[in-house]
């Protein structure tokens, strides 16, 4: 056996999990195809919640220079009115995922985590003893358990046969784009520590946002798998919405946006997060925020509930004993994910297209909006 743990995707999910699992004496190797820092396509928006609860995170987005915000811009569908959330403390952070993510993977390779970088996983192995990926070139790296940390299109999910896809209604589509600013470009065209949203652009199941960082914005829109192909036209939309508005510069080039995908609040509806020695954390396992999208959060706090239950695990499967064994112990992960997180994930239980025109003309309901799309709260 190669190692504890074999941890497939070194993004913010599989990198936490790898630190988690290696800081408490696990042996671990995180795989990961690309090589770091890489290209990432992402709003960048880091939940407050992330830096608050993980040290690790918060010396990440202090090493990245990460713009915090505190203020969030409810702009209507149509960017006739305006509302605002605004909070004491920092709400979030607005990262550049390259940079945010490499600080992550540095953190876990300094607890003692071994990574792999550059090879691609073609398929797994789930074997009585052991779980094994098998690298493009067929290497073989095997683990007493492992995990799927590789995103909304999980490699390993489909290799195990925990998950073929998501359904058309389970996913986010994306289409965005970042742009760098001056210093003084974000001065003019940003109130400093704010971020826009406009929640049903164009009356469309999703939402429109522009995330202003330290030296950049990302805008971009995402919209429910059904309406995906008013995506592209959405997208131009509210890029001229946004020039109208000054919130970009005038010779902003938002051209040839790139596309994404994010299983936002599919976990809840997922019950195939643990197989046979393999357990589905982050975008793998659906964990990202259905009302805001937003999965760093969701990844890191997968990760560490994840990692509990592996630790465990690997005690059952060393003792030899009879009692619990190392799948019992994985197969814990399916309830503890949910009494920690369900709330934070699924969409509030209200009827939000009656309430969402109320935001514009009643702060109470602009506070309750804002707080669940940032937070999680319940409307």
């Amino acid at each position: 056996m190669d190692y504890d743990v074999v941890i497939v995707g070194a993004g913010p999910a599989g990198s936490s999990a790898a630190r988690f699992l290696a800081e408490k004496g696990a042996r671990v190797a995180l795989i990961d195809a690309a090589r770091f820092p890489r290209k990432k396509t992402c709003a960048g928006w880091v939940n407050g919640k992330a830096v608050r609860q993980y040290a690790f995170v918060d010396a990440a987005r202090r090493q990245v220079k990460a713009a915090p915000f505190r203020r969030l811009v409810f702009h209507s569908p149509d960017l006739s009115q305006e509302a605002e959330y605004s909070g004491r403390a920092n709400a979030g952070y607005v990262v550049e995922r390259d940079r945010f993510d490499a600080a992550l993977l540095k953190a876990a390779r300094k607890a003692g985590a071994k990574t792999i970088l550059g090879k691609r996983v073609v398929d797994v192995d789930s074997l009585e003893r052991q779980a094994v990926a098998v690298l493009a070139g067929g290497r073989r790296v095997a683990g007493r358990i492992l995990v799927g940390a590789d995103g909304v299109h999980s490699t390993v999910a489909r290799a195990t046969g925990l998950r073929q896809q998501w359904t058309q209604e389970q996913v986010i589509l994306t289409l965005s784009k970042t742009v760098r600013l001056t210093a003084r470009q974000k001065t003019v065209c940003f109130r400093a520590g704010s971020v826009h949203v406009s929640l049903g652009f164009g009356m469309a199941a999703g939402y429109a946002w522009a995330f202003p960082g330290a030296r950049h914005v990302n805008v971009g829109i995402g919209v429910r798998g059904s309406e995906a192909g008013r995506l592209k036209d959405l997208y131009g939309v509210w890029v001229e919405g946004l020039k109208a508005k000054g919130l970009l510069p005038a010779g902003a080039n938002l051209g040839k946006p790139e596309g994404g995908a994010v299983p936002a609040g599919a976990a809840v509806e997922f019950e195939n997060h643990v197989g046979k020695r393999v357990v589905l954390i982050g975008d793998a396992g659906g964990f990202a925020s259905a009302a805001s999208g937003e999965g760093i959060y969701p990844a890191i706090a997968s990760a560490e509930i994840a990692a509990g239950c592996i630790l465990s695990a690997l005690a059952a499967d060393r003792s030899g004993t009879k009692g619990t064994t190392c799948q019992d112990e994985l197969l814990v992960f399916r309830t503890r994910w949910r009494q920690q997180m369900a709330s934070h994930l699924q969409m509030p239980n209200v009827n939000v297209t009656f309430l969402l025109p109320l935001i514009y003309t009643n702060q109470e309901i602009a506070d309750r909006f804002g707080r669940a799309f940032l937070f999680g709260d319940n409307l």
